[in-house]
Order: C-alpha cells, then structure tokens, then sequence
C-alpha cells in the first residue's frame, strides 16, 4: 500500500549540443519540467514532461501540461493505492493530455518499484530483460550532403551503426544523394514529421527509391486510409508515429489493412500501462517495435531504456548518448559502449535520479496531496 504525500515539480533548461532541426521548426534547447512524487514514507519517484513548447508534433505543451497536473490530476492523488497499475485507473477521467498523464503515472512507477525493492524493468513484467540496447542516434534535418556525410562519418567513428535522418519535401536532396554513395541505407531510418501531406507522389518514389530501412509519418496523423495506401504502393516498409495515441489506433491501422512499424514512445500514449497493451499487440500481430525519443534529459531516457529492454522491440529506436544531445546532463550520462549499445540503468527503480547539487540550486513547485 503506498499513500502519496505530495508532488513537485522541477523547472529544467538543458541547451543542446547543436540546434535539432526537422520539418516542426528548429529547437535550441531541451526545457521542460521534471516531476517527483514522494510517498508519506519518503520514497521518492521520479519522470519528466516530455511534451515540447509549442504544439508543433503534439496539440500538448509543457505548459498545459502543468496545468493538466497541477488542477486535475494532483487532485485524484489523495488516496491509498494498493497496485501500481491502479493509478492509470484513477487518471483515466482526464480524458486526452496523454503526456501529462504519463509524467505522473510513470513517476509513480519509479516510485513503487523502489517501494518493492525491483528494478523498473522488472516491475514492468519484462521477460529475460536485456542489459543493453542497440543505440540509434537521430540527425537533423539537412540539405547539405558534405555536411551530411562528414556528421555521418563522424558518427559511425563514435560507434554508432543505426540512425534516423529527419526528411521535408523541400529538404530531402542530401538524403538522395547520400543513397548514391556507399552508405548503407538499410541502417537509416527517413523521420518525415508528417510533412509529405499532400506532396506529389513522385516525391515520395524518390524517397521510395533510397533503400531505406523506413519510412516514418510521412502523411498527417489521422491520415489512416492515406498510409494504408502507401504502403501498398511503396516498397519501403511504413512506420507510425505522430498516429499512435493508444493500442485503439494500432488496431484501426490493422483493420484497414496495414502492418506498420510501431514508434512507441511511452509518454505520447499515457503511460506504461497503455504502452505494456501496446506491446502486446504487437505481439499478437507480429508488428515491429522500436522506441521513440523526445530529446529527453537523462530522467525521461532512462524511462526508455527500462521499456527498450523489452524483447519485442526488434527494431533500433531513438536511443542515443547523452553527450549527442547535451554538454551536461543532469543525471549520471549514459554512454556509448564499444559495441553501439547503451547499457539499461541498474538498481532499484527508475535506475537514475538528478545531480542532488542540481537539486538544491533549482527551485520548485510543491502541491500538497491531502
């Protein structure tokens, strides 16, 4: 039985080692806001906002979901919770704002693994969990191909073996002609944003004709009949992204006739409790799996790799170093290994909590849970 005694809530500004572009806009830095939830026995569980600032990939920004937290969900935490799952239940009135929802409820996660004395993986029911990841780095968009290359190459020298290029109608020329060269395509993932709604078909041939190892929400997220139909048409395979609120719209994907490539990523869906129902369609229907990124602090990223580890993800996700996006994190880094792997946090929960000297200099909002 864990009784929650309050929640607080940790401003975050991170800048990025170089500007993130994609077909959204151009992001400078990574802020947001780290959420703890402490128990009245002083357990202590950890998350953090995954929405961005503006509503470019997800109508949620870091500021509804404050208010989302602070006005609606805080309010159902005031009671006695006897399973870890029960707190999905209790949320499920607060219809939409899935990121919000899952800030909380994964922290909770965190929160009663360490209540249990397990790991985060193994609250999570993770068969014969893997104790590292393959790593996949994503790139920004580019028209440059010099440039392309060299961040490539630069890239492969570090280790990496799997990326993902973000791709627009308008910037895709240097990812063309990167399939002229010697670069094996079928590591590279093409991210489109949503982006070719509405483009000519003979642009997405083009893109078609790369050797690409996907093609990810290349039409807008609703478009289901649109995507049923390109895959069809295309050769390389389709992913979903952007699409993938819950397991309803995987199931709509398949009644319609499609087999996509599933970009889970736990905060865009509510949560682990809807991410684990995810996980077992897929199953189910033999779907490939990987994980998405947010461009995560440390916190969020190791919320990943504790999901990653699971073996349905048979597919390389957004899984990077923390010194590709930031200079310093505010946890422990986690690092690239020799083998292009990256090792899934260890020890009791989550695995990672903030630099406590970052703690003591960053104030924070406390709502009391009565």
């Amino acid at each position: 039985m864990i009784r929650l005694a309050s929640l607080r809530l940790y401003p975050v500004t991170l800048d990025l080692v170089a500007p993130f572009r994609s077909a959204e806009g151009i992001q400078q830095a990574k802020r947001t806001y780290l959420l703890e939830l402490l128990s009245d026995e002083g357990t202590s569980g950890w998350s953090e906002i995954s929405a961005q600032n503006d509503p470019s990939y997800w109508p949620e920004t870091v500021t509804t979901c404050l208010e989302i937290i602070e006005h609606h969900l805080a309010p159902l935490l005031a009671r006695n919770f006897s399973s870890h799952v029960e707190i999905a239940t209790r949320m499920a009135t607060v219809k939409g704002n899935q990121m919000a929802r899952a800030s909380v409820e994964m922290a909770f996660f965190d929160l009663w693994a360490q209540h249990e004395g397990v790991s985060l993986s193994e609250l999570l029911g993770i068969p014969t969990s893997r104790t590292h990841v393959p790593a996949g780095v994503t790139l920004s968009l580019s028209t440059d191909i010099e440039a392309l290359v060299g961040e490539l190459t630069d890239l492969r020298r570090q280790g990496y073996r799997f990326f993902k290029a973000k791709v627009a109608p308008d910037a895709d020329s240097a990812i063309l002609e990167l399939a002229s060269t010697s670069f094996p395509m079928e590591h590279l993932v093409l991210d489109a944003n949503e982006s070719y709604a509405g483009a000519s078909g003979t642009q997405l041939d083009r893109i078609d004709a790369t050797g690409a190892a996907l093609i990810e929400q290349p039409l807008l997220e609703r478009d289901f009949v649109g995507h049923v139909e390109l895959a069809k048409r295309l050769t390389t395979p389709i992913g979903l992204d952007e699409t993938i609120s819950g397991v309803d719209d995987i199931i709509t994907a398949l009644r319609l006739g499609m087999a996509p490539t599933i970009n889970l990523k736990p905060s865009r869906v509510g949560g682990y409790v809807e991410s684990l129902k995810i996980i077992d369609r897929c199953q189910h229907e033999g779907l490939h799996l990987r994980i998405g990124g947010m461009l995560e602090t440390g916190i969020g990223r190791a919320h990943n790799l504790a999901l990653a580890s699971h073996p349905a993800f048979d597919r390389v996700g957004d899984l990077a170093a923390s010194d590709h996006y930031f200079a310093r994190d505010i946890t422990e880094p986690f690092v690239l290994s020799d083998d292009g792997s990256i090792e899934c946090p260890r020890g009791l929960g989550l695995g990672r909590t903030p630099d406590p000297n970052w703690l003591l200099d960053t104030p924070f909002l406390e709502l009391h849970i009565n």
